[in-house]
């Protein structure tokens, strides 16, 4: 599905904007294109399209100069490693044969996989030009595919460097899978956490899970999103509508899945 036919049909169920993403590079340009355009198609409407950059190798991986151009750019999201993360490899490559896990994503170009610890566990320096560069272009920080002890860490670096703005991606996906108390751990160090509906949908984790890290945090801590899109999983808005059905079927309150929905990410892109 193309950015511009996910934003008409979004419009027409009533959304206000979505984030577009891309493993591979940077969706800052694409995002401000696709937004003029539904300025143009629906007069009036004030639809928002964001962006942003991944720090895989096809951005040049860890590199500050990504970021400073996507925040010029107007990009509003700056994801760490995601396919190229050493965790999500050597995740993939323990499990297989586990299906769901994305693997059509990766590269054939044979590149050492991305850590941001060194051996004594300690964030390597581009971190911090990096962390540097989304203050600076008050951006929002999202871990990626990383591990779960560097996703820690990182969070706590921009809590003290004063970022406000960090999303913890992922904590219901085998790799990037964090227990309740992390998750707890996360918050209390300033991060939302993210639940994507591909998750349960994959059969990677169940909806009761979600349903209690919900109840566990808040909903005020959450944001719900769909990481759909791709040709085979079918369209994030009819994604989105499902997610809110199946929670809301677990006793999770409309009231909740609309803070989760829409009044959590505008506190992020806002």
């Amino acid at each position: 599905m193309t950015d511009l036919a996910l934003a008409m049909e979004a419009v027409k169920a009533g959304m206000a904007g979505f984030v577009t993403k891309c493993h591979q590079g940077d969706t800052s340009a694409r995002a401000a294109v696709v937004e003029e355009a539904m300025g143009l198609l629906y007069l009036g409407k004030d639809f928002r399209v964001w962006g942003g950059v991944v720090l895989n190798h096809g951005a040049g991986g860890l590199n500050p100069s990504a970021v400073y151009a996507s925040g010029k750019m107007g990009g509003r999201f700056v994801w760490f490693p995601t396919v190229d993360a050493e965790n999500d490899a050597l995740y993939k490559k323990k499990h297989a044969s586990q299906q769901g896990l994305g693997n059509a994503n990766e590269q054939p170009i044979r590149k050492n996989k991305i850590r941001i610890l060194d051996e004594q566990g300690v964030l390597i320096p581009e971190v911090k030009e990096i962390l540097q560069q989304v203050k600076a272009f008050n951006m929002v920080l999202a871990t990626g595919h990383i591990a779960v002890q560097e996703s820690l860490a990182l969070v706590r670096a921009a809590a003290a460097m004063g970022i406000q703005k960090i999303l913890v991606n992922h904590v219901s996906l085998p790799i990037t899978n964090a227990s309740l108390a992390l998750q707890k751990e996360y918050i209390d160090n300033g991060a939302m956490v993210e639940h994507c509906y591909y998750t349960p949908m994959a059969g990677l984790c169940s909806w009761e899970e979600i349903a209690e890290s919900i109840r566990t945090l808040g909903p005020e801590h959450v944001i719900l999103s769909t990481d759909l899109g791709q040709p085979a999983n079918g369209s994030p808005v009819e994604g989105m509508e499902k997610f809110a059905e199946q929670l809301h079927s677990l006793g999770i309150l409309e009231e909740e899945l609309y803070q989760m929905m829409a009044v959590n990410p505008e506190r992020l892109l806002y």
